[in-house]
């Protein structure tokens, strides 16, 4: 405010001192009228603001640990039982077996001397005699196979003190036995079994043929021709083989029974009797006895049983129940580590984020601006008599200087109003230059 006001102030001294130059020029009086005009307004400075600050939230963080437990498995071993060897006695005989040789006929030829005859033929006379089969039998054992049977559900007690095991089929034994021991405990159960042999086909007798039944044509009468006798004829019977009688031979071993567990004298194979049947070639011997080892003796693998809560032991670990409290009598299988609740962190706001938006008004300043409006009148002196075009000049020049400082001299308060201002004051100047020179040419 106080520049413009001084540029402004400055430009009218210069306006001032052009006139007053113009003014005491020789021979010439001059003459000033001035106005000064104040005008106030209100100027913007600086724009309104917005200030927002922003405090943030106030926190801290409250950590909890992980809440966990130890739980475990448990296992026993229960000893095996022990087991004797099973046998069992076995019987077997010899076979002796003996060879027949039936007899034979002999073997003749006759010598036919016909007679002088005519003949007449005539077909044998037979009749047939059937001939069974010649068998003998062979014994066959039954096809027998064991098999394990559940006879009655078992239950496994123990004496506390001794250590003692029994076996009985009563699930609810008091724990008192024949001795007055106390202290019985059930620890498990299981299947009483045993052993029996099945038949699966019964034992058997095979008839064996030896030679399949026949039938036999006896001859009666052979067929024969009759021979007219013209005259007798005679016949020679010559001996060609002689007849042999049937033979039996030795009576040998010749192999054994199969192994039975049937004790006696088991029926010949050929199921014939009496020496001179010549179908009774098999007949039994002595007999000999082994015991046998039908099974060995052995004891039950040991059993690893594992724990389970509020049920029967098993014997897969994976089904064993973990457990915080430790069983009584059961062995550590292992433990592991429960998480109840997961460590956390909790971030608690003590105080929460704000915000604070300050709004400064814009600023305005109070300027004053000055303008001074003069006229300036200048009349010449001299007493000389001036002409028409003179008159003209000398009323010219107040309104060109006029016109001049009132261009100038009125001041907006921004830069193109001192540049007006130098502007009038060079047209004023102007002005009163064309005056002087005007004057020259009249004097």
């Amino acid at each position: 405010m106080n520049m413009h006001n001084s540029t402004k102030i400055g430009l009218a001294a210069v306006a001032v001192a052009g006139v007053a130059s113009v003014v005491a020029a020789p021979g010439a009086q001059a003459a000033q009228d001035c106005k000064t005009t104040t005008v106030t307004s209100q100027v913007k400075v600086a724009d309104e603001k917005t200030t927002t600050t922003v405090t943030p939230a106030v926190t801290h963080v409250e950590h909890t640990d992980a809440v966990s437990h130890e739980e475990s498995r448990f296992s026993k071993v229960v000893k095996g039982e022990s087991h004797e060897a099973v046998t069992e006695d076995q019987f077997r005989n010899s076979v002796y077996t003996r060879t027949y040789t039936p007899g034979t006929a002999a073997v003749t030829d006759t010598i036919e001397h016909p007679a002088e005859t005519h003949t007449v033929e005539h077909p044998a006379e037979t009749h047939t005699v059937e001939h069974p089969a010649e068998t003998h039998v062979v014994h066959h054992e039954a096809v027998t196979h064991e098999e394990t049977r559940v006879t009655a559900r078992g239950y496994a007690y123990r004496q506390k003190q001794t250590g003692k095991v029994r076996y009985l089929n009563t699930p609810d034994w008091n724990g008192e036995d024949e001795h007055g021991d106390l202290g019985w405990v059930r620890f498990a159960e299981g299947d009483l079994t045993e052993t029996v042999t099945v038949v699966d086909q019964e034992a058997w007798d095979e008839t064996v043929v030896d030679k399949e039944a026949w039938t036999e044509t006896v001859v009666d009468k052979e067929a024969w021709t009759e021979t007219v006798v013209d005259k007798e004829a005679w016949t020679e019977t010559i001996v060609v083989e002689e007849a042999t009688p049937a033979v039996f031979g030795p009576w040998q071993w010749d192999h054994f029974t199969a192994w039975t567990t049937t004790p006696g004298t088991p029926a010949d194979e050929d199921g014939q009797e009496g020496e001179d049947n010549p179908l009774n070639l098999s007949q039994i011997g002595e007999q000999y006895q082994q015991t046998v080892t039908t099974k060995e003796a052995y004891t039950d693998p040991d059993v690893t049983l594992y724990f389970v809560e509020d049920g029967e032991p098993t014997t897969n670990l994976a089904d064993a129940s973990w457990t915080a409290d430790e069983p009584e009598g059961w062995d550590l299988v292992d433990t592991r580590t429960v998480e109840d609740r997961p460590a956390s962190d909790v971030t608690v706001v003590d105080s929460p984020a704000s915000s604070v938006t300050v709004v400064v008004p814009a600023v305005y300043e109070t300027k004053t601006d000055k303008s001074e409006k003069c006229a300036a009148v200048v009349k010449d002196a001299s007493t000389k008599a001036g002409t028409k075009a003179d008159s003209k000049a000398d009323s010219e020049v107040p309104t060109r200087i006029d016109a001049g400082l009132a261009g100038n001299l009125p001041n907006t308060g921004g830069p193109n109003g001192a540049l007006l201002a130098v502007g009038g004051l060079l047209a004023g100047i102007g002005g009163v230059g064309a005056f002087l020179t005007r004057r020259r040419k009249n004097a």
